[in-house]
């Protein structure tokens, strides 16, 4: 290949290709890093032992609610039903539906949302809750999960006359405006146990920590970038015919 202006050109395009498709590489590799990272606080915080939610965990988790994402805990009271949300577009086995969140009101009047579940719903966004009400207290044993503070104005069920019953988060204001005490700043994910019903609301299992496909990413810039390279090398090698 001749060192003429369009072959210089050519070549500083290649190289400056290659350094990009590495600084991609090396970013993916850092995200990895990242998820692994988060993954193993997850595993650690799921690791600890269960919390009970009193007036003095509701005070330390409402003064530093990062620090306790992921905790088990076990909280104790008395579902309030006029608060119940629905939680749109959540499948489950490839069926559309729904999650149940209640208000938990605690034995000093305080709440903490509950997601109790999955619960079938044909349009994903609607479902008749009256059957899931309980009467009297109840346990509930989950993790803790943060809420959302964007704003969610939720939408209207079919047949609900316009009442806001759907919603695609759990809305931290929402809460607060459907409770009838001061709400925690983070949600109880119940988990599934041996002693659960068949029936719904169907608790959620943890979900899977995985790696993502980060270090897959990885290799396919480095990939890219060493065709890059190879190719011009060979290129200027190659004798003018």
């Amino acid at each position: 290949m001749k060192r003429t202006t369009r072959g210089v050109v050519a070549a500083v395009l290649v190289l400056a290709m290659a350094a990009g498709f590495v600084r991609l590489g090396f970013w993916q590799l850092e995200r990895l890093g990242e998820r692994r990272a988060r993954n193993a606080a997850v595993r650690q915080a799921q690791g600890q032992a269960p919390l009970t939610l009193d007036a003095a965990t509701f005070a330390a988790v409402s003064a530093n609610p990062a620090k306790y994402d992921w905790r088990p805990v076990v909280a104790e009271g008395t579902f309030h039903h006029p608060g119940d949300m629905l939680l749109r577009a959540r499948g489950r086995e490839g069926r559309p539906g729904v999650h149940l969140v209640s208000p938990l009101v605690l034995a000093d009047g305080r709440v903490v949302m509950v997601n109790r579940g999955w619960i079938s719903a044909p349009d994903a966004a609607s479902a008749v809750t009256d059957s899931f009400r309980t009467s009297g207290p109840v346990r509930v044993t989950g993790v803790l999960r943060p809420l959302t503070e964007s704003a969610d104005r939720g939408m209207p069920a079919a047949g609900r006359a316009g009442a806001d019953s759907t919603w695609r988060r759990i809305d931290l204001a929402a809460a607060r405006a459907r409770s009838p005490g001061a709400v925690l700043p983070l949600y109880l994910q119940r988990l599934p146990s041996a002693s659960d019903p068949p029936s719904p609301p169907l608790a959620e299992p943890l979900p899977e920590l995985s790696e993502g496909n980060h270090l897959s990413y990885a290799v396919q810039w480095f990939s890219f970038a060493t065709i890059a390279v190879v190719g011009l090398v060979i290129l200027l090698r190659r004798k003018p015919r």
